[in-house]
This record gives structure tokens, C-alpha cells and sequence, in this order.
């Protein structure tokens, strides 16, 4: 088992499929709501934002403020995927595209859509794009802390590839 002081870095080999069909839009229809994903608008920064601190950095100080998350998606080179209940935000990725590999930067599913696909899809998302753009290797980091989290990257085919004390703020 992992150790959980220390905080992971996944990553994983993606394969081209033999042929690659893009999708811009998805629909999840769950009994309860239909969840569409789509492209996040420079507006939808503060909401990433706020989710981001609530689900990823509650114990940490804030790093993914407006301004950062607003400042990655002004990037040529970057993706930010959101799934939208009607007005409401149930998640997000953002993602950079380098030379050599993919980056998840954030990835975040509101506790009450947790279980329904919508994390998957949105990886799926941002590996596809991935491929399109040469790149089959996709790469992440994951608080050690968060069990369910790394449990999710290992079941969608991530490895551990190393470990990174004080990753997160100086402070795990």
C-alpha cells in the first residue's frame, strides 16, 4: 500500500484507437438530472475555483483561486472540460498539453454526482485530446490523503510513478 504521507504522481499510456471519433458535447442522464459536458467560458472560473477549494484544497490554503484558474484557461495549450446541471456545477478538469505529454492539473466532481460517469468522461476528455494532438501519455498528481481519488486514477488504468513530499503548499 501506498504511503499516505506522501503524495503521488500518476500517470498513464494512452493508445490511439484505430479509429478516433472527437466529441465536443456529452449528455450523462441520470434519474435525477441530465449532466452535460462541454467547454468551461472564461466566466465559469470563479465556480471551478470555489469547487476546487471545497473538494480538493479544504485543508490546504487556497491555491486555485479565480485569478489561476482563469490564467490556465487563457493558455494556448490547455483544455477546460466542465459538467454542467443546468446552472449548477457538478465538475470540472483543466488540463495542459505539452511536447511530450498531457497534464491534469485539476479534476473535481461535486460530491452529490460522484458515482454516475461524470469524472470518467471528462478524463476520457481530456485523453482523447490528448491523442489528437500526438500525445499518449497523460499525467497527474493526487493527494496521498485522498484514498478515493487515487482509487478512481487506478481503476481507469493510472500507475503510481513516484512520490512528492511537500507537493501540496509546503505541507504534505
Amino acid at each position: 500500500h501506498p504511503h499516505l504521507n506522501a503524495n503521488n504522481l500518476q500517470e498513464r499510456p494512452i493508445e490511439s484507437p484505430d479509429r478516433f471519433q472527437p466529441r465536443r458535447i456529452w449528455l450523462l442522464s441520470t434519474p435525477m438530472s441530465t449532466v452535460t459536458l462541454g467547454p468551461a467560458r472564461m466566466g465559469d472560473a470563479p465556480a471551478i475555483a470555489h469547487l476546487s477549494r471545497d473538494l480538493i484544497e479544504a485543508d490546504l490554503p487556497w491555491s486555485w483561486t479565480p485569478r489561476r484558474v482563469a490564467s490556465l484557461m487563457r493558455q494556448r495549450e490547455s483544455a477546460a472540460v466542465i459538467a454542467r446541471d443546468q446552472n449548477r456545477l457538478a465538475g470540472f478538469i483543466l488540463a495542459q498539453y505539452g511536447d511530450e505529454s498531457a497534464h491534469i492539473a485539476l479534476l473535481g466532481v461535486a460530491n452529490e454526482y460522484r458515482r454516475q460517469g461524470i469524472g470518467r468522461r471528462m478524463v476520457q476528455w481530456v485523453e482523447e485530446t490528448a491523442m489528437v494532438a500526438g500525445l499518449f501519455l497523460v499525467r497527474l498528481e493526487v493527494r496521498a490523503i485522498k484514498r478515493e481519488a487515487r482509487h478512481f486514477y487506478a481503476r481507469l488504468g493510472y500507475r503510481e510513478t513516484d512520490r512528492v513530499n511537500g507537493y501540496y503548499s509546503g505541507l504534505e
